[in-house]
């Protein structure tokens, strides 16, 4: 017994020896899983049936009609207010007669009705472009149309005076390059006056530069051929009275009491040269310039012949 008992020990070493005891490892540490939840379901998707073509058009067609009566009754009441406040002059209000017929037109339409959307859209663009038409129209300035109107009344006058003038041959020839040019600015006058967009202060502007130019026209076309020779005889006989007179200082014929009625003489001939020179002078003003001179020579002509 003794002997199975160590025997037993024996067997137990050796088992033991032959195992290795390895150290305690540390036991890893995981997160905890995330909770799972379930997704919401979704909504449920509310299908709505799409309402029948001819009811969605019909219904369209309604709203076309009314909204085009109104336009209607809108353009006509935007041209009224602008007639009776002055802004519609003679020609819009022409252009407007023929207008009109056309709203006559399309009020008819709108009465008897049976229109599809496509021809109420059409009218609707129609409208629109009338509405534009009259608000166009009814920006017009009533001072504003007063000036224009004059200043076309006077650029008329004065295209009439130029050709009048240029017809009858009334222009100096010293000057007819600068009354070629007149004609240019008239018509480029005429073009500012029609322009769109034009103001009170333009227009007036305009008829300024339209009343210098009529002036210049009226100074330049005062030329009289026979008033130029008549000037031009009455110079050579002013200067030949100076000449007879210097000539008797020369020859000693001219006394100092001579000399002193002859300053009296100078200053007259100075008035008539100034007279020479004034704008308008007619021929028989001339004529009588030159009748003067002559009888002022005829007193030098006496004062040269005292011995």
């Amino acid at each position: 017994m003794k002997q199975f008992s160590r025997l037993a020990a024996v067997l137990l070493l050796t088992t033991l020896g032959a195992c290795v005891v390895t150290p305690e490892q540390p036991t890893p540490q995981y997160p905890a899983p995330a909770p799972q939840y379930p997704e919401p379901s979704p909504a449920p998707t509310v299908i709505y049936p799409a309402p029948a073509p001819a009811y969605y058009e019909q219904h369209e067609i309604q709203r076309c009609h009314a909204d085009n009566r109104r336009a209607h009754a809108e353009v006509l009441d935007l041209y009224n207010r602008a007639q009776r406040a002055g802004r519609i002059d003679a020609a819009e209000a022409q252009y407007f007669t023929q207008l009109q017929i056309r709203l006559n037109n399309i009020n008819a339409q709108l009465n008897r009705g049976g229109l599809n959307l496509q021809e109420c859209q059409y009218i609707s663009n129609v409208l629109a472009s009338d509405r534009q038409e009259v608000i166009r129209m009814s920006r017009r300035d009533p001072a504003l149309a007063r000036c224009q109107m004059d200043n076309q009344r006077a650029h008329q006058d004065a295209v009439n005076l130029y050709e009048d003038a240029r017809r009858r041959g009334r222009i100096n020839p010293a000057e007819q390059q600068h009354f070629n040019a007149m004609q240019g600015q008239l018509q480029n006058l005429r073009a500012a006056l029609a322009r769109d967009g034009l103001t009170l202060r333009d227009c007036q502007g305009i008829g300024n530069q339209i009343a210098q130019n009529r002036e210049e026209i009226v100074r330049m076309s005062r030329f009289d051929p026979g008033v130029a020779r008549c000037v031009a005889d009455n110079r050579a006989a002013h200067d030949g009275v100076y000449a007879l007179y210097n000539g008797g200082v020369r020859d000693g014929r001219i006394s100092p009491q001579e000399s002193q009625r002859f300053a009296a003489i100078e200053k007259r001939l100075a008035q008539y040269q100034a007279q020479a020179r004034r704008d308008g002078l007619t021929l028989a003003e001339c004529q009588n310039i030159g009748r003067t001179i002559a009888r002022e020579r005829v007193a030098v002509e006496n004062m040269y012949r005292r011995p």
